[in-house]
């Protein structure tokens, strides 16, 4: 549990509540329409909705603090911005550049919380034969320490006012796992206050899909409080389906989940299951919970879908029924497919233009940079001029040679080189690769030579990219493992920035010249150090490990372009994997682009602000 902000965040947001003359402070947020300060019940356009027609509907919203004013509440188009993450980092002024870590940190924790996370939960909104007459909306805040009761119900009438309704509309708290607590010791005194307490099984007759598909393993319970705890030691596997009495806002990959408390479709456990093809249910029927308890150490199938409005979900049990090359053939059709691949090449060069590129290049400079050549090839003056760094920079960084007489290829392959799917120690796996991760971090392991630092300011002085020392140039992780079929590796690396002019003033010393409000230097070599390092985030190797990749084939390289985290920034946009744009390249169509074109959503087990 985090401590540091309790009363004093809540007594601040009161003091600015009484006192809004005192705001003229406060930041501004560049306008943009994919958010708004007020929405409408039941009609609003930036409603998302779940898989089914019954399922509810949701608008997530951000409500920044300190020092922004408490009062304004911004709504994201959520049909384009699914989680909080893509929206705040790329619209909302505080965030932007921050790395999913970092937003986590920002917003998930008591302790120097910048912004309160939540939705606003609808009810279905079509069924048969005629719309479900709900006059009614849940508000929902997401935090993994719990908020008090008198937070809770400032931000819920700050969150009720902004949403236009007929008066006779009823508003609901829908507390999230981690605040159930606080809600249910504390039922009579938000009830004595106009705040009902529910959740969306409300609306809903039987049992909830949030994710449909099927799943065998073994049924295994943990609390929510308790999953990543026995997942970290090997409790509770990549194979098993979980059973729990409430889903949290951080689950790790399973093979499937079943849930004794609701949830909601927008949940980023729900939205992420569907992605992976991981069936996500809520026992609502007393009879099935029962059932569910009864299987528990068992072997079982999971069936869940959703047809004509009815939710279907199975338990069978197959504990001493299928031996074990029958439980092989059926985990063997959930297999992912194989990759196609490009291994690294060598370019011959440190760098070139991403003018040119193709997805054929992918073997030289990634996915991210060979991909972005077609955007400046279709759209040269709606895209910035780009650099593209090759697997030259990746090669010779891994090439050098560490105190313990390695090379640092050497110490990452000693590491990793045993583990296998699903890993038997994910608490040791993730030690090794925190590990490798400090190791490029810190230059103390790691260092580029002076020849190698010379080219990089050389290309980022080049004359044909225009970079601007003082201005923050934006270094995105670019691999030859992300972009390919059946795999988009989006979320699973990280991009930072640097400034060209802390690594040329010839000291070590802040602020950063590029943004003032850094008291530290921020400098270019830092940002390509921290890229190289996502390469081993533990959800990116994981995937690795589960499709089964040679790691000897795959690396880093690096999309290099300005940073424009601002009004400057008038689209941002994604290919997703399941479209196909063709783009038409002078007289005759290019290749086609499947997959992002650089574009980042949630990985399985960050939490990504819900």
């Amino acid at each position: 549990m985090r401590t540091g902000r309790n009363a004093a965040v809540f007594l601040a947001v009161l003091w600015l509540l009484l006192a809004p003359a005192a705001l003229s402070y406060a930041g501004e947020i560049p306008p943009s329409p994919y958010w708004k300060n007020e929405i409408v019940f039941p009609d609003e356009p930036f409603r998302a909705s779940g898989t089914f027609a019954s399922d509810p509907g949701w608008v997530k919203f951000t409500i920044l603090l300190d020092p922004y004013d408490p009062n304004v509440v911004y709504f994201q188009d959520s049909k384009r911005y699914a989680f909080h993450y893509n929206f705040a980092v790329e619209l909302l002024t505080p965030f932007i550049g921050m790395t999913p870590g970092q937003f986590d940190e920002a917003t998930l924790y008591e302790e120097d919380q910048q912004a309160v996370l939540g939705a606003v939960i609808m009810p279905p909104n079509a069924g048969w034969p005629e719309p479900f007459p709900y006059a009614e909306y849940g508000i929902q805040f997401v935090r993994y320490d719990p908020y008090t009761k008198e937070e809770i119900a400032e931000l819920f009438n700050i969150v009720k006012s902004r949403v236009q309704a007929d008066p006779g509309v009823q508003a609901f708290y829908f507390p999230a796992y981690e605040q159930i607590g606080t809600a249910e010791a504390n039922r009579e005194w938000f009830e004595s206050r106009g705040i009902p307490i529910a959740s969306a099984s409300r609306w809903a007759p039987g049992n909830a899909c949030y994710s449909s598909g099927w799943a065998l393993g073994e049924l295994k319970y943990f609390d929510g409080d308790n999953i990543q705890e026995a997942y970290l030691a090997g409790l509770l596997e990549p194979n098993d389906i979980l059973l729990t009495d409430g889903v949290p806002a951080e689950v790790p990959f399973v093979a499937g989940i079943i849930s004794l408390s609701p949830s909601t479709p927008n949940s980023h456990v729900a939205i992420l299951a569907k992605t992976f093809g991981v069936p996500f249910v809520h026992l609502a029927l007393a009879e099935d919970a029962e059932r569910a308890w009864g299987l528990v150490g068992h072997r079982i199938v999971l069936r869940a879908f959703e047809e004509w409005y009815e939710v279907d979900v199975r338990l069978i049990d197959v504990e001493g029924v299928l031996d074990e090359q029958a439980v092989e053939e059926i985990l063997a059709l959930k297999e992912p497919p194989a990759l196609e691949i490009s291994p690294m090449a060598d370019y011959g060069a440190y760098s070139a233009s991403t003018d040119g590129l193709l997805p054929r290049d992918t073997k030289y400079f990634g996915g991210k940079a060979a991909n972005f050549g077609i955007l400046r090839a279709a759209i040269p003056g709606n895209c910035p001029v780009a650099a593209a760094f090759s697997f030259r920079l990746w090669e010779e960084f891994l090439g050098q040679q560490l105190v313990t007489h390695k090379t640092l290829r050497e110490e990452i392959n000693s590491r990793l080189a045993d583990y296998t799917y699903p890993p038997s120690d994910m608490a040791a796996l993730a030690d090794d690769l925190s590990y490798i991760r400090d190791m490029f971090r810190d230059k103390y392991f790691t260092s580029f030579t002076h020849s190698q630092e010379n080219a990089v300011v050389s290309i980022l002085q080049d004359a044909r990219y225009g970079f601007d020392a003082n201005r923050n140039i934006r270094f995105r992780s670019s691999t030859n493992v992300e972009d390919c079929n059946y795999f988009t590796g989006a979320g699973l690396y990280d991009s930072f920035s640097g400034c060209l002019a802390d690594d040329l003033d010839g000291n070590e010393s802040g602020p950063c010249i590029c943004d003032a409000n850094e008291t530290n230097e921020r400098g270019v070599f830092r940002a390509i150090r921290k890229v190289f390092a996502s390469f081993y985030n533990d959800n990116a190797f994981l995937e690795r490990l589960r499709y089964g990749v040679n790691e000897a084939d795959v690396g880093m390289a690096l999309l290099v372009h300005h940073s424009t985290p601002d009004e400057f920034e008038l689209a941002n946009g994604v290919a997703n994997g399941g479209e196909v744009v063709r783009v038409r390249l002078g007289d005759e169509f290019g290749d086609t682009i499947g997959g992002g074109l650089g574009g980042q959503s949630a990985g399985w087990l960050y939490p990504r602000g819900s």
